[in-house]
């Protein structure tokens, strides 16, 4: 099965068997004439499906909250004026360990078709963040402020799938360091760092996909999936350059996350030859973890001014959650 229909069949297979939650079953309702055996389609195949696929749409809530730090600062906290770094975090909700990661994609659509979920999500934001030493206001504050938007129109190259998707990512954040580092010509230790922020997410996910139902005019599935997140990050880490120019960062925190992934799925279709009419709808919401610690990690190279950095997010109690990013920039 190619990519694309792949994708496509997951999708699908996530409207029909993940949207029909057990506070609002799915509802199918007729008006006018409509022929019996389109009648009986609908009521067999989708009309009461009552079930709730916690695990998937949790997956895609957790998901924003890892993803939601990219263009980080956190190994470079010692500049003297400000820093301005640009790059991506692509957050990752896996139903099996981050070692298995190309099996768990692969195995999806077999694993959504047998068990109607899978705890799975992804999200990738693209972010730029200014950072600026506030030391006027507090020896060894720094204060920053980050903002990203993606909008992706017809993703998937085809007549029939319509496929949009949006993410938009603001937010505030703090670093301190409580201990100050020191620096002996090759090694460099940048002492010891908390840090904090508010950080609002939100991504969207529009979906038109043609049902192949014989007798309906034109049937498109409508999928919306909204996903609002709320992240606080608590952190502690230090960071080391050797050489002058590789940079290693270790340290330990747990994202505080509120919000919710609200779905909703509907279907409106005339009748071919007849006045008759079929419409379908429902929808849910699923909130994400609140508590999740992590074990974060970077490395970079810092060649004068510019920088370019890799940081990586283990979430290691919360469905096996990773983020992975890529950060250019310059700290003066």
């Amino acid at each position: 099965m190619n990519i694309q229909k792949r994708f496509g069949l997951i999708v699908v297979l996530l409207c029909l068997a993940g949207t029909a939650f057990a506070q609002k079953p799915l509802e199918v309702t007729f008006s006018g004439t409509v022929p019996s055996d389109i009648t009986d389609y609908f009521k067999d195949k989708i009309e009461g499906i009552n079930y709730l696929p916690k695990d998937l749409l949790g997956g895609f809530a957790d998901a924003s909250v890892y993803a939601s730090h990219g263009a980080t600062q956190r190994a470079y906290g010692d500049y003297k004026l400000f820093a301005l770094t640009a790059g991506f975090s692509l957050g990752f909700s896996l139903y099996d360990s981050p070692t298995n990661v190309i099996r768990d994609l692969d195995n999806t659509y077999d694993t959504l078709t047998d068990n109607g979920d899978i705890g799975i999500g992804a999200s990738v934001p693209a972010v730029v963040q200014l950072g600026l030493n506030s030391s006027f206001l507090m020896d060894g504050l720094y204060l920053g402020f980050r903002l990203g938007y993606i909008p992706m129109d017809n993703i998937l190259s085809s007549d029939d799938i319509k496929l949009d998707y949006k993410i938009f990512h603001i937010g505030p954040v703090a670093h301190y360091r409580l201990l100050k580092g020191f620096d002996i010509g090759v090694f460099k230790w940048r002492g010891i760092t908390v840090g904090t922020g508010f950080l609002f997410q939100r991504t969207t996910l529009d979906l038109s996909f043609p049902l192949d139902v014989i007798g309906l005019d034109e049937p498109n599935l409508n999928f919306n999936m909204e996903v609002t997140t709320y992240t606080i990050p608590l952190e502690l880490n230090t960071s080391i350059q050797l050489l002058w120019f590789l940079n290693l960062d270790a340290g330990l925190g747990v994202d505080l996350a509120f919000g919710k992934n609200t779905t909703s799925i509907g279907m409106s279709s005339g009748i071919n030859d007849d006045d008759g009419k079929v419409t379908v709808k429902g929808g849910g919401s699923v909130s994400p973890t609140f508590f999740n610690p992590k074990i974060m990690a970077n490395l970079g190279i810092k060649l004068g001014p510019v920088i370019i950095d890799v940081p990586v997010n283990y979430y290691f109690l919360t469905g096996n959650g990773l983020s992975i990013g890529i950060t250019v920039g310059a700290v003066f």
